[in-house]
């Protein structure tokens, strides 16, 4: 028999059952979901969590206009993804600031052979990443002919969801007789995004009533004519709205003018991609089979946004300069001053409107992204041995642009009057104003590895087969903002810039040890190591005990390990970023204390309570401008994972599996907190942490306080906090474990057809992550708001084949939880939710899907098929937390497709 490598070992076997649990998606099984996306095909499975999502990404993330899953709630980086089991080359921009990640986005669906899932840890075989477990997406080796295929999906009561898909496949040659098979595959993709005024229609009752859902569809005080909020002189407390001259007057509520934004407020992308495999099959001499593949995608993902407003003057706001290495601010957006042709009073006064010459277009959110490899693979043998061999070169490039208030500009145009209000303005004020920033980021890998693989000896039990490789890698990535983010030159915006190129070198073994007839060891061990790094070692353990043909137990051990990404440890200015809220434990209690003196105080005018507050709040719950930096002496993060489980296979064509997986990671890195800089201040080291010079306004403070009391003792002994640096740290720990299990039969039903019926899903036990402050484990989240989920995750896919007809059923069902959380363990309560609905904010019911497929196959060369998701529509789960999803409506989709052999 043919000896075959599977994911998760690098020796060829002709038993595909390893000691680790292994899910397969073959193409008929890919055919039977509909997806026209990599993404959609992966979320099939139902151990595969959706972490990234192009379609609905917010416009305000790091890495828009990309896709990315995850296995046992670990994140994205904890899950190895392969092509044709190798690497390709990280999205180019990092999700967060810090992930860098595989985006499936640039994966043609149509060029996908079969998708191998393993729920287990394989650092000891593929290093890096492969904590909670490997994806490895199998492309097409040959085709022979052409195809054509069409898809269009669309919801029938929400005719803006719809997708459109076309491929094409062409390819010809015979390895055997011609020595060569070459094919190519093109494929593009559109979806259209939408709006929340799209779906006004759709919303159902009890959205409104929800926390999150609460005055959902209120309309903005900033209008095209705009509002004075205002009361009776600058310092009054007690201001209200005054309509500007001119407002329609249905427009007019409380007094102000309001405007409807919903229609400004996207909520899916319009995402245009596409996507091309070039793959050569070809044979050099007799003794070496040879693949080189070319592929190659690009998007754009374009978000509809809103034009600008006037920006509220009341709050500061403070950011870095990342070039000059200093705070901005604190800067606050400006009043009208008197005399400005808006102002009709004698004092400054905020004017809120909406500047509707920044819309059409010329306010804009749009990613453009392309990636690419070329890969050479060599297989032959070398005497009794196996060899295989690949180099490979592969780049990523993305590039995020939208535009931001300039903090000079902005501040010009309102004060000196040049920007009219009402009008059409010079499109080059407008582009001072709001300038176009953006984030450009690029990875690039060069990598080359080799195995050898083959039967060392011959045991009493049967051969000793094993595996001895090397890997070497190479990678540059470098992502930054435009200049006028990293000078400081744009009000609230933090900067990103970091530029290094690491090696990387691996060498692994691997052994199968038949110990004694039907048990079988296998033992796997890694060592890597980075530029200015140690290696790392990750050991594997795996136990196979078959004790009659049709029963299996199996058992894994295994170290992993992630190594410090680029960004978390290489060369750059950094991030910058923002603490909101922030207690300054040496400064807030002073600030408290005069506060309350002055807002208790007989007499206290309205200006010396509005700004006692104002000063108070700086202290108390203000903003802090962060940095984050690189540390390169940071550790991998690291984990043990431990997995034991049964096969059975009681009559022909019918199995069952059960898999228990525990896995425990620590050392996660991610930037120190803030709250830990601050309690730590005066052992930090020089320039952690600056504090400015804030004498005058302290002066100020207590020159407020004295007018209402005398022998005042509260003093501030140090000046208010400027800028703390947050290096990346080795601090979090999680440790998460449950089951897999899996049943699947085949019958042949006489006279009617071949029934299949699979039955898949995972029961979680226990998620848990290490709170510093409490130091130890946080509660389990599994079933609770932390988490988004409940213990039971089922699929049920029974399909039945009648001649040409192939009907198939996917029930899926997701166990409920609740809207508590650990910061909120009675979160309906503290709400204060009515008796009403307190049953409906308890708990979460995510409803039972039920979707249908259908393919023909009666005519020569021709493929009809359609596709029903959620065939009885039913309606979103009623989360009282956050309310109804714009983003991910859940409504019944139609799906068409039809494909043509030639």
């Amino acid at each position: 028999m043919q000896r075959v490598e599977i994911t998760g070992s690098s020796i060829k076997r002709v038993n595909n059952e390893n000691a680790g649990s292994l899910q397969v998606l073959n193409r008929t099984d890919i055919e039977r979901t509909g997806a026209t996306t990599a993404l959609d095909v992966l979320r099939s499975a139902s151990v595969i969590e959706t972490s990234l999502n192009s379609a609905n990404t917010s416009s305000g993330s790091f890495a828009p206009g990309s896709s990315a899953v995850q296995l046992r709630g670990l994140g994205k980086v904890a899950t190895l993804i392969l092509v044709n089991g190798r690497r390709i080359a990280p999205y180019g921009l990092s999700d967060g600031g810090q992930d860098n990640f595989t985006n499936l986005d640039a994966i043609a669906s149509e060029a996908i052979e079969r998708i191998e899932v393993l729920k287990d840890g394989a650092s000891a075989i593929y290093g890096s990443d492969a904590i909670a477990g490997v994806v490895n997406i199998i492309l097409r080796k040959d085709y022979t002919g052409a195809r054509i295929k069409t898809n269009y999906t669309q919801a029938p009561k929400f005719k803006d969801q719809r997708t459109r898909n076309v491929n094409a496949i062409f390819g010809f040659g015979d390895v055997d007789t011609d020595g060569f098979n070459t094919y190519l595959s093109v494929e593009g993709y559109k979806s259209d995004g939408w709006t929340k005024a799209d779906l006004r229609r759709q919303v159902p009752d009890w959205h409104g009533k929800s926390v999150g859902g609460a005055a959902w569809d209120a309309k903005s005080t900033y209008s095209p004519t705009g509002s004075y909020y205002v009361g009776k002189d600058f310092y009054d407390t007690k201001k209200g709205f005054v309509a500007a001259p001119g407002c329609p007057a249905d427009m007019i509520e409380a007094g102000a003018c309001k405007f409807d934004v919903l229609p400004y407020d996207g909520q899916n992308t319009t995402n245009e991609r596409w996507a091309l495999l070039s793959n050569t099959h070809f044979r050099i001499g007799n003794d070496i089979d040879a693949n080189f593949e070319i592929s190659s995608a690009g998007a754009k993902t374009d978000y509809t946004v809103a034009p600008f407003n006037v920006s509220s003057p009341a709050s500061p706001n403070t950011w870095y300069n990342a070039v000059d290495g200093k705070v901005v601010g604190p800067f606050f957006y400006p009043y009208l001053p008197v005399g400005h042709a808006m102002n009709p009073y004698n004092f400054p006064v905020e004017f809120r409107a909406r500047l509707m010459d920044t819309g059409n277009g010329f306010n804009f959110n749009r990613t453009n992204s392309e990636q690419s490899r070329f890969m050479l693979t060599l297989n032959g043998t070398l005497g009794k041995y196996d060899w295989k061999a690949a180099a490979g070169h592969m780049i990523s490039e993305a590039t995020k642009e939208t535009r931001n208030a300039s903090a000079k500009g902005y501040t010009d145009a309102i004060v000196n009057g040049t920007y009219k209000f009402g009008q059409q303005n010079d499109p080059a004020l407008l582009n001072a104003m709001f300038p176009t920033r953006s984030t450009m980021g690029r990875s690039k890998t060069t990598f080359i590895d080799g195995t050898i693989t083959g039967e060392l000896m011959q045991l009493p039990a049967g051969p000793l087969g094993f595996a001895v490789g090397a890997d070497i890698r190479r990678q540059h990535y470098e992502m930054a903002s435009s200049d006028n983010v990293l000078r400081g030159e744009l009000v609230g915006v933090g900067g990103l810039q970091v530029d290094d190129t690491k090696n990387q070198y691996s060498i692994f073994t691997e052994v199968v040890v038949p110990v004694v007839k039907r048990v079988e060891l296998s033992a796997a061990v890694r060592a890597d190591k980075t530029d200015n790094f140690d290696a790392h070692l990750s050991p594997k353990l795996g136990l196979k005990f078959t004790p009659t043909d049709s029963l299996l137990f199996r058992a894994t051990a295994s170290g992993g390990f992630r190594a410090p990404n680029i960004v978390e440890s290489g060369n750059g200015l950094g991030r910058g970023s923002f603490s909101t809220n922030t207690v300054d434990p040496k400064r807030c209690t002073t600030a408290a204390a005069l506060n309350k003196l002055v807002q208790g105080a007989a007499g206290a005018t309205a200006a010396d309570k509005a700004r006692a507050k104002q000063l108070s709040d700086y202290d108390c719950k203000g903003s802090l401008s962060t940095f984050v930096s690189s540390n390169p002496d940071l550790k991998p993060e690291t984990s043990k994972t431990f997995t034991v489980g049964v096969v059975w296979e009681p009559i022909k064509n019918t199995s069952f599996s059960l898999d228990y997986y525990n896995i425990k990671r620590k050392d996660e890195i991610a930037p120190r907190s803030t709250a830990d800089i601050l309690a730590d201040e005066d052992r930090l080291p020089a320039g952690m942490l600056t504090r400015v010079d804030s004498t005058a306004q302290d002066a100020e403070f207590l020159a407020i306080a004295s007018k209402y009391a005398t022998g005042i003792t509260e003093k501030f002994t140090v000046g208010s906090l400027g800028l703390a640096y947050r290096p990346y740290v080795n601090s979090g720990k999680t440790k998460v474990d449950g089951f897999d299990f899996d049943a699947t039969t085949r019958i042949k039903l006489d006279g009617i057809g071949d029934l299949r019926i699979k039955l898949e899903g995972e029961y979680k036990l226990n998620y848990q992550i290490w709170n510093v402050g409490l130091n130890g484990y946080q509660s389990n989240q599994i079933g609770t708001w932390d988490y988004g989920a409940g213990r039971w995750n089922v699929k049920l896919r029974p399909s039945l084949k009648v001649g040409a007809w192939d009907h198939g059923v996917t029930v899926a069902y997701r166990s409920h939880y609740t809207n508590n959380s650990f910061d909120a363990p009675t979160y309906c309560v503290t709400q204060k939710v009515d008796a009403a609905n307190m049953d409906a904010c308890s708990v979460v019911k995510p409803p039972v899907i039920t979707d249908y497929n259908l393919r023909y196959t009666g005519v020569k060369n021709l493929t009809l098929a359609l596709y029903v998701n959620n065939v009885f529509d039913r309606e979103q789960a009623v989360r009282w937390r956050d309310g109804w999803s714009f983003a991910t409506t859940g409504f019944r989709t139609v799906g068409v497709s039809a494909a043509y052999d030639f």
